[in-house]
């Protein structure tokens, strides 16, 4: 089953934990660290789901997100945008992601909303 999620957090231990942590419940993880390049390894990586710090150095994540949805390739992939600022969980209508989580987050929970998206077999950590 396809598993594959791309993770992008400015932020290297929150990087380091999604990615070792999502690794381990059974996804194949990419953690980047910059939008920089992010259209390219959606490209060579085709992730099943993409998780969005929504501030980022540069682009934001919600500006990310607004052009991966103006896509046509690549609009139907489900994005979770992450956030410690909940005014960004309002400007759904303006960038479209599919999910939001405030940081902190449950990892449970993000694994649970990650499962609405993508189905494989994961392990739900307790």
């Amino acid at each position: 089953m396809d598993n594959r999620i791309l993770v992008l957090d400015d932020d290297p231990g929150i990087l380091q934990a999604l990615d070792l942590s999502l690794t381990y419940c059974g996804f194949q993880v990419r953690a980047i660290l910059s939008g920089d390049n992010v259209f390219r390894m959606i490209d060579d990586f085709e992730p099943n789901l993409i998780i969005i710090d929504y501030l980022l150095r540069g682009k934001t994540g919600g500006e990310i997100c607004k052009e991966l949805k103006n896509d046509p390739r690549k609009k139907n992939i489900p994005v979770i945008m992450l956030s410690a600022h909940l005014d960004a969980a309002q400007k759904y209508s303006e960038f479209c992601y599919d999910a939001f989580m405030s940081k902190p987050f449950d990892l449970n929970v993000l694994v649970n909303e990650i499962r609405t998206f993508i189905n494989p077999d994961v392990i739900v950590i307790r």
